[in-house]
């Protein structure tokens, strides 16, 4: 079976699911997607790799004169990896999430920090532990999405909350307040 790949710009229904799934984190994310700096761009690879969802990229207007120069075949991906598509439903990634924090999109309230000893643990694919936390924003509630920081501000993984904020004073240090989602360290972990 050969491999057939396509790399183009989104259309409506594309964009209405990225829009409906991140409209979840933050209310304003629309506008940002309407930029005219950038576009989004999916790119779809028929093999029989497993995990094959379209991946959706944020690619700036000065690097889609030179993607139209290319056959849109031949393109794998460009610019910043912003997520992928499962279900109808849209995922984001590390640097999608790491650009839409940078651009003020994402309350503090969708926002967590760990020590030293959680940062490590969370790069390994393990989940956070209340004893992990260093103080906490007191609007989280379960099934939050949640950024995850480390001491030194830098964003480490994405996370889903599984308790209110309001029981984490109950839990004992080592009982779980949220699932790690996807972490910095998956890149190390997948298979190649």
């Amino acid at each position: 079976m050969r491999n057939l790949k396509y790399f183009r710009i989104i259309n409506n229904t594309e964009k209405n699911i990225i829009i409906n799934s991140l409209s979840k984190i933050s209310p304003d994310i629309s506008s940002i997607l309407n930029k005219i700096e950038f576009k989004l761009f999916i790119s779809f690879n028929d093999s029989s790799s497993k995990n094959n969802y379209p991946f959706i990229f944020l690619v700036p207007n000065n690097l889609i004169k030179n993607i139209n120069k290319l056959t849109h075949k031949d393109i794998n991906s460009a610019g910043l990896y912003f997520g992928f598509i499962k279900k109808n439903q849209f995922f984001l990634s590390i640097e999608g999430a790491e650009f839409l924090h940078n651009q003020n999109l994402i309350s503090e309230k969708h926002q967590i920090c760990v020590n030293e000893n959680g940062e490590k643990a969370i790069l390994y694919g393990n989940k956070i532990l209340k004893k992990m936390l260093i103080p906490i924003e007191p609007n989280m509630k379960k099934n939050d999405f949640l950024l995850v920081f480390n001491r030194l501000n830098e964003l480490v993984a994405i996370a889903q909350s599984q308790v209110d904020f309001e029981d984490i004073q109950n839990l004992k240090p080592n009982e779980c307040i949220a699932i790690n989602l996807v972490d910095k360290g998956y890149y190390l972990r997948k298979k190649q």
